[in-house]
């Protein structure tokens, strides 16, 4: 009987094993199918998540690019002036950017203000003084510039520049310390004002700083047009890039009035009102100025007549390669004063009388440091003697470190000129450091 049993668990289990072998496989199979299931969609999965990394990292991209500060002039040509990516430090871009100064006319915006001021010291030594310029001529060495400056944004809105120059009162004059003191209120990303004493933004040799030009000093239409470079006013200076079209990028404008009558001996209670205008072409790396100015001067005691003080200005800027070329021509009525704190009137002043300057400047890049130059520089009817001077000079510098820079300069001068900033030596050495 027990053993009948055994036989039937036996044969029950096995019907039962048999029985359940079907669902197993069965499982195993939806089991397996599921598994496909799930790993199609991790795929599926993987490829959607690659497909929204690449279209944000497009779209942060794009959105970069617009919340971006409209490039200035100076980033433009920075990043343009050769075809293709450059290096920081390649020779032929910062030549370039040296020769258009993309800079010029600029706001203070993109500078902090700081509590340490930039420093700049500037030594000559001068020599062999041309025909007749013993009384115009400042021999052995001098300092022609001991300048400190603080400039830069002082908050979203505001900027302000404050600069001291300690030479004056080295040479007896130690009213003329304040070079530079104004407030800049930023409109928005491409307009801002400026109120107080500063450069006078017309054309380039007036803007073009002692730190960085080439020749010693300023042409000779400077010293006479705007001795002392600065004057007391209001200007309104921007750019046209919101309007994103071709034809008025790379435009800068200054719109101004100003007290004028040679800086300090204003005293005909009117404005003078000038207007600049300059366009940098990147793909040619050129720029081109146009300025104006409309304005009254002051006339010597028992004298009539014009008393108009305009004056109309056309420059260029250029480089290719090695070669880089600048021009400048001006041309207004005569003026009636010199650089001074009282009136000091031009001996050959004659109301109506017109007087007009310029120059033509050329440079050669030798290698990463080294450079020669060449400048012509005219000045017709000056007021002192009612006659025309001529001028050529050529030399070389080269930087040494950082901010530093030692030139050689030899000119020929037909006769001496009198006005603020006159070169009347023929050899000049001029060593200068900024920091």
């Amino acid at each position: 009987m027990k053993g009948l049993i055994l036989i039937l668990l036996i044969c029950l289990l096995t019907i039962t094993a048999r029985a359940q072998q079907p669902s197993s496989d069965e499982r195993i199979r939806e089991l397996e199918r599921k598994l496909d299931d799930a790993t199609r969609r991790i795929e599926q999965l993987v490829d959607t998540v690659e497909l929204l990394r690449a279209e944000m990292s497009q779209l942060k991209g794009a959105q970069a690019e617009d919340k971006k500060p409209v490039a200035s002039s100076a980033t433009e040509v920075a990043s343009t002036t050769t075809s293709g990516n450059r290096e920081p430090d390649d020779p032929t871009a910062s030549f370039t950017e040296r020769l258009i100064e993309p800079e010029l006319g600029g706001d203070e915006r993109d500078a902090k203000l700081t509590l340490r001021p930039e420093v700049f010291i500037q030594a000559r030594y001068s020599a062999l003084p041309i025909r007749n310029a013993e009384s115009a001529f400042e021999p052995n060495l001098s300092l022609t510039r001991i300048e400190t400056r603080w400039s830069g944004r002082v908050s979203e809105r505001l900027g302000a520049g404050l600069e001291i120059q300690f030479h004056p009162a080295l040479d007896g004059s130690p009213e003329e310390l304040v070079n530079d003191a104004f407030i800049e209120y930023y409109l928005n990303d491409h307009a801002s004002v400026r109120v107080g004493q500063f450069i006078k933004p017309f054309g380039f040799d007036i803007q073009h700083s002692s730190g960085v030009r080439e020749s010693p000093e300023r042409a000779i239409f400077a010293g006479y047009f705007f001795p002392g470079q600065r004057d007391r006013g209001i200007v309104l200076t921007g750019d046209l890039d919101f309007l994103k079209t071709s034809a008025f990028k790379n435009i800068r404008y200054h719109v101004g009035a100003f007290n004028g009558n040679r800086f300090f001996t204003d005293n005909n209670r009117q404005a003078n009102y000038l207007v600049r205008v300059r366009k940098i072409f990147t793909e040619a790396n050129f720029a081109l100025g146009f300025s104006a100015q409309r304005g009254k001067q002051i006339l010597p005691v028992g004298v009539s007549g014009n008393n108009d003080e305009n004056i109309v200005g056309l420059d260029f800027q250029y480089a290719r390669g090695r070669v880089g070329l600048r021009g400048e021509f001006v041309r207004g009525n005569m003026p009636s004063t010199l650089l001074g704190i009282e009136p000091e009137f031009a001996p050959a002043f004659r109301p109506g009388a017109r007087s007009s300057g310029g120059h033509l400047f050329t440079t050669y890049r030798l290698s990463r440091r080294d450079n020669i130059y060449a400048r012509y520089d005219a000045f017709n009817n000056d007021p002192v003697t009612n006659r025309n001077v001529r001028a050529f000079n050529f030399g070389y510098f080269r930087p040494i470190g950082e901010g530093s820079r030692l030139s050689f300069d030899y000119q020929f001068k037909n006769r001496p000129s009198f006005n603020d900033d006159a070169i009347n030596g023929r050899l000049n050495i001029t060593w200068g450091i900024e920091f």
